[in-house]
């Protein structure tokens, strides 16, 4: 469960909790105006969020929303790499490393504000655990798009194309492996908001040398994005992607197939929400990629998570 810290948070949490979600907007503007941060807490350690942060409320309302990554950790090697891009203010970090402690973090994160957080909560972990392995790198990750800025709120980011002085450089997934001398990445997680195909797309040799499991988030606004991830959906497929899970924006499964052309109906069927024609039902879609190697974890993984109650950490 979250909690927040000082005088103040005390109150704003137990009135949160007492008012349900109804006042739940109030209390968030309270935290805002008195630059409250949030707290998190798991068993051996805790977090902070910025106050504005929707992270929280999110798991609150939503039973399985974040919830697979930390579950599918359970199941990989003591030293197997995971490569976080877009890692915001490290929420899932906390969540994989809570799940498994002998895991190995790379974490990458362009904004200012949010990998600040992310440094200090690493922190936070290796001040309870010093054999916790966490590498945190400030960048833009992505291949075509090599200049953006950062914009958004509520706890999420998104890059807006843009070459104007002050605009972040972006760095191919290779070269930040490279960088950091990491030879294999077990699970590749991307979270940019619409951009996703372009970070996957700049792991050419990570996708040739290891095949990784990759877990992505399918958000798109534009019809240039949206083929963009048909593009890189379809370029998987050919490098042996062969086991494709799909979750709906709240952490349920959806889809599990074989079949590109159901992968490309999922697509329209969002996209068709976007451009106004239906009601909206999704926001976006999660995918787990995988390819044979992968294959019979994969399969117990999602058994699992389907079968088991998933709960708060």
């Amino acid at each position: 469960m979250s909690r927040v810290t000082g005088w103040p948070h005390a109150f704003c949490h137990r009135f949160g909790v007492m008012t349900a979600g109804k006042w739940s907007s109030c209390i968030r503007r309270v935290r805002i105006a008195l630059d409250m941060n949030i707290k998190y807490q798991y068993r051996d350690f805790s977090i902070e969020l910025p106050a504005e942060h929707l992270f929280p409320s999110f798991q609150e309302k939503h039973k399985l929303y974040d919830r697979f990554l930390p579950h599918l950790c359970k199941y990989l090697a003591p030293g197997s790499t995971i490569l976080d891009v877009g890692a915001n203010c490290g929420y899932s970090l906390a969540a994989m490393y809570n799940s498994n402690k002998r895991l190995v973090f790379v974490c990458v994160e362009p904004d200012n504000v949010f990998v600040e957080f992310l440094r200090a909560n690493a922190r936070r972990i290796r001040e309870g655990d010093r054999e916790a392995s966490i590498t945190i790198i400030d960048s833009l990750v992505g291949k075509q798009i090599q200049s953006a800025s950062l914009e958004g709120s509520g706890g999420t980011r998104r890059a807006v194309v843009s070459e104007r002085a002050g605009c972040k450089s972006s760095k191919s997934v290779d070269d930040i492996l490279a960088q950091c001398k990491c030879a294999s990445v077990t699970l590749l997680k991307s979270d940019v908001d619409g951009f996703d195909y372009d970070v996957i797309d700049s792991a050419e040799l990570l996708l040739d040398s290891c095949a990784p499991m990759i877990f992505f988030e399918c958000q798109f606004d534009q019809a240039s994005q949206k083929a963009g991830y048909e593009r890189t959906i379809s370029s998987l497929a050919a490098k042996g992607y062969i086991k494709w899970i799909i979750f709906d924006n709240y952490g349920e499964v959806v889809l599990r197939t074989n079949d590109m052309g159901a992968m490309g109906q999922l697509c329209d069927y969002l996209w068709r929400q976007n451009i106004g024609r239906s009601t909206r039902t999704i926001w976006y879609y999660d995918v787990l990629a995988a390819t044979a190697k992968d294959g019979a974890l994969v399969d117990k993984v999602i058994d699992d998570y389907i079968a088991e109650d998933v709960g708060a950490p």
